[in-house]
């Protein structure tokens, strides 16, 4: 939940009820095993510490997730303009895109994500790995990863495709902080700050639909995340920030402690994937299997030819 002080508890509510609403919507059940993709580096860094590394938003897919849902938030508020002309005030309209253009600008948003997919060995997955390094796929049972994101504390969600089903989420949004924003017109006309306040507190709560929205043409990956919202709204919170250097630029994660109560992960197998010595890291996992007590985990090669 994003800070919400000035806001008044009634406008909280009614945004909160919205959320809770709108989420259920999106959700399914799990039923099959998830793999989360990477490289050997940090795989070993995830088996060692227990714990799942969350990027931020802005930096998924070189920030083109962030900007997917910038962009459908926009196109929601062009049709809402146009099919309810008096139903949005200039005033709105004004603080709503002044806040959308310094999103990211300087502190990213507060939102951190883990990603998974349903393709078991899949080709696609593999080549997005390797500029990185080997790459290595953690595979979790549907069971397992759902309490291990509740551990963390967070939420564990299927990525939405239908781009209908984006627009309709975001519009209802809209007119939600409509509706809040004019009951409150005077007290927001004269005191900017408190505009701009309730625009920020209903944007960021928008922000955990914007980090399940992936593009239509991505649907056969069936992607599921696990999201972190607002953890670091607090100097304490701030500090869990923490930055890696990549080849072109430097990145920003949060690590989310999601181990069980003998400190170890529902890891149910590893997948080695394709390099010239996959044989070699298969050792190494399977020793670190074993190092950790994973009794029940397997060690799989890949047999993708990339």
């Amino acid at each position: 939940m994003a800070e919400s002080t000035g806001i008044d508890a009634d406008a909280v509510r009614q945004v909160q009820d919205y959320i809770r609403r709108e989420f259920s919507t999106l959700m399914r059940p799990l039923r099959h095993p998830v793999y989360h993709y990477t490289d050997g580096a940090a795989a070993v860094g995830i088996l060692e510490q227990a714990k799942l590394r969350a990027t931020n938003i802005l930096y998924l897919d070189d920030g083109r997730d962030m900007q997917h849902s910038l962009d459908f938030f926009r196109q929601a508020m062009s049709i809402r303009q146009r099919e309810h002309p008096g139903g949005v005030t200039t005033n709105l309209i004004e603080t709503i895109f002044k806040y959308l253009s310094q999103v990211g600008a300087y502190v990213p948003p507060d939102i951190w994500i883990a990603t998974f997919t349903s393709e078991r060995d899949c080709p696609h997955q593999w080549k997005a790995v390797s500029p990185r390094g080997h790459g290595v796929a953690l595979g979790f049972p549907a069971s397992g990863i759902v309490r291990a994101a509740e551990t963390g504390g967070a939420l564990l969600a299927p990525c939405c495709y239908d781009d209908a089903t984006k627009i309709a989420i975001m519009s209802r949004g809209l007119e939600l902080l409509e509706k809040i924003y004019e009951k409150r017109s005077q007290s927001t006309l004269r005191n900017p700050a408190a505009a701009d306040a309730l625009v920020r507190y209903v944007v960021r709560e928008l922000a955990l639909f914007g980090a399940l929205m992936k593009r239509s043409d991505l649907a056969h990956e069936d992607e599921w995340r696990v999201i972190l919202c607002n953890p670091s709204q607090t100097a304490v919170g701030a500090r869990r920030i923490s930055a890696i250097a990549k080849p072109e630029y430097t990145s920003l994660y949060i690590e989310i402690d999601v181990a069980d109560a003998m400190d170890r992960l529902p890891i149910s197998e590893i997948l080695v994937g394709p390099s010239n010595h996959q044989q070699m890291t298969a050792r190494a996992f399977w020793t670190l299997l074993y190092k950790h007590g994973y009794e029940r985990a397997e060690v799989s090669p890949s047999h993708v030819q990339i």
